[in-house]
């Protein structure tokens, strides 16, 4: 449950709680009200029956006397009035029957809640000896229980409109309160992703500006210490490429001409010992010349771990259509491809040197442990960018696999460029690596 619907839920509740006290309230007082009114008028009417009822010894029409009695009666306000002779049975006036004249336009519950104790005046008329029946004064608060359930209503109404307007401004404070706290968020998931260029605002929020300034200052410590290491991490490629190019180029240009003169030197001590049949000699020959192509051997290998002489020589491009021809001759069951766009040869050497062992390691990796029959090399430059993507349709990468060695050497090869890498794969159905090197001005 999110912070905003908890707090508004707290205040919703609160606010009910409150209009529900203050209806009861309401309805408790007009109730008191209502029970004291009742009281005065019937008290009045009482009055006004006890001064007219005299006046009765003296009428020689009884009963129209009676009518105007009550009639004077009825115009007292919340009195309702009735004579019924000594059986119950009403003669003249409002009658017996339900508390109100007029049922008050309001529910039922209402009027239950509402409804006081009636309050009652009952009178017996008599004339001589003679008993005529009972003036009966009886307290009606239908008018009254009308109006409190009016004032109600608009109580209600009013309520609500100032429960939605106080929820509406408690929701709109939160969420611009809260805002702050999203754009964190969204500025801590890029931090995850490694854009360390990501920064917050200093909200109107004081009690947020303390984290959003020490974030800006983590993320601008993070972003300023990988740039470090970045520029750390090329200069020791660069370094070290420079060092194997010179050590390669030593290797290639001095211990080469040497074990070529060794061979060349035992060729002629073989052909001298041939002519004077020395046989015991040419089995040496035979075997300095076995350790001599062995050393040879090793030293080719070692140039080409070093430093690839393909890409002295030929070219990124050339370079990696060489390795792959070398590969199609070695795995001809598995179908090679490549599609090169741009002029690689503009390329710093640092740059063509990392994507030609990123692209042998996964070309090594498809033919050792993918199982692929197909894999597809591609090389796209553009003004801003070297994108580069080596697929196979093999057997694709476990989780746990992600993290060898050799996938995290392309990766710190792939950062010491301020490039990056992905491996987009799924388990038994092959594998994706894509780099993007952006082509900054010291990269051109």
């Amino acid at each position: 449950m999110s912070l905003k619907f908890r707090i508004v839920t707290i205040v919703t509740i609160i606010l009910l709680i409150n209009f529900a006290a203050a209806g009861v309230f309401m309805v408790k007082n007009a109730r008191q009200a209502l029970v004291a009114e009742m009281e005065s008028s019937t008290q009045l009417a009482k009055g006004l029956l006890i001064n007219a009822l005299p006046t009765l010894r003296f009428s020689n029409d009884l009963g129209e006397r009676l009518k105007l009695i009550v009639e004077s009666v009825r115009d007292t306000r919340h009195i309702r009035a009735w004579f019924e002779d000594m059986h119950g049975k009403p003669l003249v006036g409002d009658g017996i029957g339900s508390q109100f004249i007029n049922k008050p336009d309001a529910p039922d519950w209402f009027i239950k809640a509402m409804e006081p104790e009636a309050v009652a005046f009952r009178r017996l008329i008599t004339k001589g000896s003679k008993s005529y029946g009972y003036l009966v004064v009886e307290a009606d608060p239908s008018d009254e229980v009308t109006e409190v359930w009016q004032d109600v209503q608009v109580l209600f109404w009013l309520g609500t409109f100032f429960l939605l307007l106080i929820l509406s401004l408690v929701y709109m404070a939160l969420r611009q309160g809260l805002k702050p706290l999203e754009v964190l968020d969204n500025a801590l998931g890029k931090l995850e992703k490694g854009d360390f260029t990501a920064r917050v605002e200093t909200s109107v929020v004081k009690e947020l500006a303390p984290i959003q300034n020490r974030f800006n200052h983590v993320a601008s410590v993070l972003e300023k210490t990988m740039a470090e290491n970045h520029s750390l991490a090329g200069n020791m490629l660069a370094v070290q490429e420079t060092e194997r190019r010179d050590l390669s180029r030593e290797l290639h240009d001095e211990l080469g001409p040497c074990l070529f003169g060794i061979r060349v030197d035992l060729a002629e001590i073989e052909r001298v010992a041939n002519e004077h049949l020395l046989t015991e000699i040419e089995t040496k020959v035979d075997s300095v010349k076995l350790i001599t192509n062995h050393i040879q051997s090793l030293v080719r290998k070692m140039l080409s771990r070093l430093r690839p002489l393909t890409l002295d020589d030929l070219g990124l491009a050339d370079a990696l259509r060489d390795m792959i021809r070398n590969w199609r001759d070695r795995q001809p069951e598995i179908d090679w491809e490549w599609d090169f766009v741009g002029d690689c040869s503009v390329l710093p050497d640092t740059i063509q040197v990392t994507v030609y062992r990123i692209v042998q390691e996964c070309m090594t990796n498809s033919v050792r442990h993918a199982q692929a029959k197909h894999v597809k090399v591609e090389l796209r430059l553009d003004i801003d960018n070297l994108k580069v993507s080596v697929t196979d349709d093999g057997i694709g990468l476990k989780a746990n696999v992600i993290r060898g060695f050799g996938l995290i050497g392309m990766r710190e090869r792939v950062s010491a460029l301020g490039g990056r890498i992905a491996f987009d794969t799924e388990e038994g159905h092959g594998l994706q690596v894509r780099v993007l090197i952006p082509l900054k001005d010291d990269n051109k």
